[in-house]
């Protein structure tokens, strides 16, 4: 445990030896032998002066760091000694009774102690987490958090300022002070992965309404990889789009939004448009016989496009199949007017009319019976 002294107080005399002049007169001088002082940083000390009865005595400080004299009795004083070490002088002059005047004498004071170097100026919490308080211990006999709540691993939870009370290899009890805040995570989140077949497809930060506007977001890219590199960083900086660049390949975009150190992350897979490939399980045949297979065409992966149309031509390019949107009901082999067509090969064209610009489908199913 340590114990703190509000105060230390040490004597220093000032020994005056006086030496005749003319007539009555006293000129008063400084002993030559006065002794150099230690003291700690932050230390307030009372000094004393001897002299001549009835002598009035000047003090100063030589250098405007060294502190301050915070209380003068005349043949005493107090100062507040800085927090920079270093040796600096203390000066005194006597002015006897008879007015006559002796010369400046100082004593050197070395100011020593060594205060808590802390690994961060200010301790910052993310959200809900904890930061540990951590500093130079080994330059320390002793050392101790004044919150006694702290654990000795210094894990802080809360903001405020800390104090650390040590005392070190000269014995000096110092205090130390240390800023703790505390930053809410920032949000962003991103669409989920997703199939691009156009250019200029803009990917947006979403979720960020409530972030301070001091909010960073920086976009990274994987399609160096293994190597990322930084697309576009800034404050506003809350979508970016997609060129016909970056269609010729899966890449993962990647979004930091940073405050304060503090950063959320969230990424999102932009597949390259490979139509082929997406629709490789379109059926290209129906036998409408009314024997309950396959007497339809059924095409499954339409159900994730509710925006889709339909259409059917036969050789000559007359259109006889156009469905309404989403392709509610499939298509059985009829005409527009209703009447089964004959057996052949008919070419059809997808419309898939997403948000991300999918172009067409197209291929050739047949009628067999």
């Amino acid at each position: 445990m340590i114990k703190k002294n509000t105060i230390s107080y040490l004597l220093a005399i000032f020994m005056i030896l006086a030496t005749p002049s003319i007539a009555q007169d006293i000129v008063p001088s400084i002993d030559e032998s006065v002794l150099n002082l230690r003291v700690c940083m932050d230390a307030r000390v009372l000094y004393a002066a001897q002299g001549w009865e009835g002598s009035m005595f000047d003090y100063r400080l030589e250098q405007s760091e060294a502190g301050t004299i915070t209380q003068t009795h005349n043949d005493s004083i107090v100062v507040q000694w800085g927090n920079t070490k270093g040796i600096y002088q203390l000066g005194v002059r006597e002015t006897s009774m008879f007015g006559c005047v002796g010369d400046w004498a100082f004593i050197n004071v070395q100011v020593v102690g060594e205060f808590a170097q802390f690994t961060q100026p200010v301790y910052n919490i993310c959200g809900d987490s904890a930061v540990y308080i951590d500093f130079n211990k080994s330059d320390f006999r002793a050392w101790e958090f004044v919150d006694k709540s702290i654990p000795e691993n210094g894990r802080i939870t809360q903001p405020g300022r800390y104090e650390v009370r040590t005392i070190d290899q000269d014995f000096c009890l110092l205090s130390s002070y240390v800023d703790v805040i505390q930053t809410p995570m920032p949000q962003v989140t991103l669409r989920p992965d997703t199939m691009i077949c156009t250019s200029g497809y803009t990917i947006y930060a979403l979720n960020t309404q409530n972030n301070p506007p001091e909010t960073v977001y920086t976009w990274y890219s994987d399609e160096m990889y293994p190597l990322e590199y930084i697309i576009q960083s800034g404050t506003n900086i809350r979508s970016i789009m997609v060129t016909d660049n970056n269609l010729e390949k899966d890449i993962r975009y990647r979004v930091h939004a940073e405050l304060n150190g503090c950063y959320s992350i969230d990424s999102a897979l932009v597949r390259a448009c490979v139509i082929p490939n997406r629709y490789l399980n379109i059926p290209n045949t129906i036998t409408p016989n009314d024997d309950g297979d396959n007497d339809v065409w059924n095409i499954d992966v339409l159900r994730d496009y509710p925006n889709c149309i339909v259409e059917v031509f036969d050789r000559l390019g007359r259109r006889v199949f156009l469905s309404p949107r989403g392709y509610p009901v499939p298509w059985d082999g009829r005409d527009l007017n209703g009447q089964m067509l004959p057996m052949e090969a008919y070419y059809y064209i997808i419309h898939i009319n997403d948000e991300l610009g999918t172009p067409p489908v197209n291929g050739w199913i047949s009628i067999i019976r």
